[in-house]
Formats: C-alpha cells, structure tokens, sequence
C-alpha cells in the first residue's frame, strides 16, 4: 500500500471558499442502480468550479506526473457508517477540509488487516484508486463528527 500524505494544503481564504461552495452544493444523494450514498455528498464535478482550482493547482506539485481530474466531489459525513469501496482511477486523493477529530481513511489490506490513519485537517492523502478505504466511524462516545472532505480521482497520461 502506497499512501503519500501532505500538509498544510491551503491557506485559510481557500478553504473558506471551498468550504462555502460546498455549502450550496451538498445534498443527500438518492439511491442509484443498488449504490447507496450513506451521507451528503455533491455532485462530481466539483472541479469545475473556480473555489477547486487551487487545491488542484497544489496537486500539481505533488504529482510528478500530468494528471487529469476525471472526476471530484466532497463529502460531508458525520461518522454515521462504514462504507468501503474503491475507485476506478489511476491515483485517489482525499482532501481534509473539516475533520476536528483528525479521522482520517481506513484502509483494508490483502490480508483483510484494517489501517486506519489519522488526518489533520488541511492535509490530504493520495493513493492507488484500487485500494480498498472507507471513511472511519466516530469515535466511540464521541460527539457528532462535522467532516467533510474532497475526493478526487486522477489518470495519469
């Protein structure tokens, strides 16, 4: 498993600004062909907007190689379930805008052994589009979560 973390992404008027884009942009997602969405996400193209361009424009020095965003979307959760799932894209990348408690991505190995890893806020990890991840549970007896992150998957060319 090849997870690369970053930190310290954007400065606090571009997350504001991303932040409140996704405000107006998020709704419950109905039941689509058996795919169920157990939380509030917005539509996919998220990167179309201009508040997305410098978190895209960030990816840029971290990928060495040229990428296109084929699709982005956030997410706000409250830590209500387990979702896993992976992605059809060459590199995932999970953006933490909102995440007070630090939860970051849990991960299942080969060998089914959980990994769980911690993400500040403002830090984003990027993976291989087939690892198998899930956004973690609250902590046990801990208040509501408010986290919302920005996933995005990548070809590379």
């Amino acid at each position: 498993m090849d997870i690369k973390e970053r930190l310290n992404v954007l400065n606090k008027n571009q997350q504001s600004a991303l932040l409140k884009l996704i405000n107006k942009k998020v709704s419950k997602r109905p039941d689509r062909g058996g795919l169920s969405f157990p939380c509030f996400q917005t539509a996919a193209n998220l990167h179309e907007y201009k508040e997305a361009n410098p978190l895209i424009k960030k990816l840029k020095e971290y990928i060495s190689k040229n990428f296109v965003v084929t699709k982005c979307w956030a997410v706000y959760t409250e830590g209500d379930e387990i979702t896993w799932h992976q992605h059809d894209a060459d590199l995932s990348i999970v953006y933490y805008l909102r995440n007070k408690e630090s939860l970051g991505t849990l991960f299942r190995g080969k060998d089914k052994k959980v990994i769980s890893l911690k993400a500040p806020e403002n830090s984003l990890i990027i993976f291989r589009g087939k690892e198998i991840h899930s956004p973690p549970p609250k902590k046990r007896g801990g208040l509501k979560m408010r986290r919302y992150t920005v996933a995005l998957n990548l070809s590379l060319y």
